[in-house]
Parts: C-alpha cells; sequence; structure tokens
C-alpha cells in the first residue's frame, strides 16, 4: 500500500495505487466503515481544510472515499458560498465529474453526478465523508490498454456564507491501475529491460476494430503492445544505440496512427537505415513495410526523407536527398530483397513512392518526376 502525502496547490500529481478491493462490496452511503486502512493521500490542514482520500479499484469501476476536515460545514438557503466537493476523473477523454454539496442541518445534500455513477455524503463530528463509485464503462477513453486515470479533487471550502472568496484545497492524484502496471513489469521482465530503459510509452489509436486505444511501450531494441496482455516485436539492431527513433505516424483514416522505428543496420564495411512499421489488430504488431532511407559506405551517402501528407487520406512520401560521393556511374549496387530499396536522386521515372495504408498494407505507388 503506498501513502502519498502532498500539501500545496500545483504539486505534482501523486501516483497511487488503490487497494484492490471488489468494488461492489462498498455501500455507497458516504459512511467510512467500509473501508480500512490508512489512507492513500493527504492533503490540506486540519482541523480546516483538509482532504484524506481512499480507494479501490477491482477492474471494471473505481471507488473513492474523502474524509474532510472542515470546522464549520456551510451550507445556506438561497444563494451565497456554500462548501462542496468537487472529484474529476479523467482516463484521457472527457472527465467524469461529480459534485457534493453536505447535507447538514440547514440544507439537504446536493449531489450531482452523471448517470451510471453514484455518490453519497455523511456529516461527521469534525467535517464530512464523501465515497464515490464511478465504472470503468462511464469513463470516456478508457480501454483494455489504459494503465492510470487522472484524479482532480478540489474541496471547495466555505467559512461565510454570504460574500467572500472560497478557499480552494486541491489533491491531484494519477491513481496506477494495479493489474496494468502488473502487466507492463512482466512485459518488461520479459523483454529483459527496466523501466529507465524505456523511451516510448504512450496510448494511441492504432486498431481500428478494438475499442479505445492500445499502449505502446518501446526500449531496447524491442515494441511491444499492451492490451489485456502484451505482445512485442524485436528489432533487427545490434544494440540500442542502434534504434534511432520510435514514434507514431497518422498515417491511417479516423486518427489511426501506425508504429514506426529507424533502425540502423551494419554490415559489408557500410551501413543502412531503415524505416520500419507496423500496426496493431487483434492485439498483436503487424509489420507493414521495410523501407531504405539511408546507405553509407566509405563517407559516401545516400539518403531519402520522408513526410506524412495532410488530408483525409494521408500518405507517406518518401523522396531522395542529394547524393553525397555517389553518382549514377557509381552506384552499383543492386535492389535489397527486404526491403523497399532507397530511392535514387538520378531516377529518371521518378520523383519518390508515396504510401498509403488499405485496411492492414501499404499501397504504393511511384510519384512522377515535374517536367
Amino acid at each position: 500500500m503506498v501513502i502519498a502525502l502532498t500539501g500545496r496547490a500545483g504539486a505534482a500529481p501523486l501516483a497511487v495505487r488503490c487497494s484492490d478491493i471488489v468494488v461492489s462490496d462498498f455501500t455507497i452511503d458516504g459512511l467510512l466503515d467500509d473501508w480500512q486502512g490508512a489512507p492513500l493521500a493527504r492533503t490540506g490542514s486540519a482541523p480546516d481544510g483538509a482532504i484524506a482520500m481512499r480507494c479501490a479499484w477491482d477492474g471494471t469501476a473505481l471507488a473513492i472515499a474523502l474524509d474532510i476536515a472542515d470546522d464549520r460545514v456551510v451550507r445556506v438557503k438561497g444563494k451565497g458560498h456554500e462548501d462542496h466537493v468537487t472529484i474529476a476523473i479523467s482516463a484521457g477523454g472527457k472527465a467524469t465529474t461529480i459534485d457534493v454539496a453536505p447535507g447538514n442541518s440547514l440544507a439537504k445534500a446536493r449531489i450531482v453526478a452523471p448517470g451510471r455513477t453514484s455518490a453519497a455524503d455523511s456529516l461527521q463530528p469534525k467535517g464530512f465523508s464523501i465515497e464515490a463509485r464511478v465504472p470503468a464503462s462511464a469513463l470516456a477513453g478508457f480501454s483494455g490498454s489504459t494503465p492510470a486515470l487522472d484524479l482532480h479533487i478540489v474541496f471547495h471550502d466555505s467559512d461565510q456564507a454570504t460574500g467572500g472568496d472560497d478557499t480552494d484545497v486541491p489533491l491531484d492524484a494519477q491513481i496506477v491501475l494495479g493489474e496494468r502496471a502488473d502487466l507492463l513489469d512482466d512485459f518488461l521482465a520479459t523483454v529483459h529491460l527496466r523501466r529507465g530503459d524505456v523511451r516510448l510509452d504512450t496510448l494511441a489509436e492504432l486498431d481500428l476494430e478494438r475499442k479505445g486505444k492500445e499502449r505502446i511501450v518501446a526500449g531496447g531494441t524491442v515494441i511491444g503492445v499492451l492490451t489485456d496482455k502484451f505482445a512485442f516485436v524485436q528489432m533487427p539492431a545490434a544494440k540500442p544505440g542502434d534504434v534511432r527513433d520510435v514514434k507514431l505516424l497518422p498515417l491511417g483514416p479516423r486518427g489511426q496512427q501506425v508504429v514506426a522505428a529507424i533502425v540502423r543496420e551494419l554490415g559489408n564495411g557500410g551501413s543502412r537505415d531503415l524505416l520500419m512499421m507496423w500496426t496493431v489488430h487483434a492485439g498483436q504488431l503487424q509489420p507493414l513495410a521495410q523501407i531504405e532511407i539511408r546507405k553509407e559506405l566509405d563517407k559516401k551517402v545516400l539518403e531519402a526523407s520522408y513526410r506524412i501528407t495532410a488530408g483525409a487520406k494521408p500518405e507517406l512520401v518518401v523522396e531522395p536527398r542529394p547524393a553525397i560521393g555517389f553518382t549514377a556511374e557509381t552506384w552499383n549496387e543492386d535492389p535489397p530483397d527486404d526491403a523497399d530499396a532507397i530511392v535514387l536522386p538520378w531516377d529518371a521515372a521518378r520523383s519518390g513512392v508515396g504510401y498509403t495504408l488499405k485496411g492492414a498494407e501499404l499501397v504504393r505507388r511511384d510519384l512522377k518526376k515535374r517536367r
């Protein structure tokens, strides 16, 4: 169990791993009798204006319990500043927000919460408490790959029933989803990487047939995709430094990305750089293409640039750069059988190659020279 403390606005979000408890076992009544153990996060200063948070995650829903220290619970009849707590939870899309004004002798509780969520409050001797339950299905952008949830809590503390400003007590946390953290650890152990070796860890729309985004993790000479399981590819690099870059390219429809890496291979006294690309289907990385974009031998260099065109049907355009040392007369290399050959600056028939994504395949077209 992680106990994290914070006491100032603007602090970096705390990484919190919630208790592994079946969330449906909780009775959402605002009382804290279902909760055991110390709070996982605190902020503010008791006795007036402090939050102690507990949480539970079972893979299907998040439960939150807040113990609010407040020496004067302010509610008013009619208009005026009142105590209330805002809870915002995000899985990468629009946040799911719950707002609770606690009930007391002057006013009943006022709870604003979206459908499928539940919340309740309870007056306490030195403040009040709140419980909330939010199913994962109520979180925009949540998928089987989502590694964490962003939690933003603000206690709007009003000690004056009329006029004056509220004192805001914030608590920001990143709720690390336990089973996703364990899956990452299993992946890293399998491919013999440490967390410090990871150079890319992001969510992206990679498989249009799967709901939500997929998680891509790259480090060393390995690229992995993490959903409810993990799969990976080993790049043809002798060492991590030969992986020159790993990125996502917006090559598909409706925001679909493809995974791309530039890998340097050494041999025969020279080197070549490959632009390697994969798409994701059914939790697996599927190879799309290997394209030569740089060749070097005895300080002579052939190189190609690449870019993605904008529009409804994006295209990867690969074009030659001026040669260094090589000429049409001295270039005598046969095209490779394992990759698309580098485009040549002296090619009289074409100025480059265009690649478009159609389903799970790349369609190639020669770009004509301008006359």
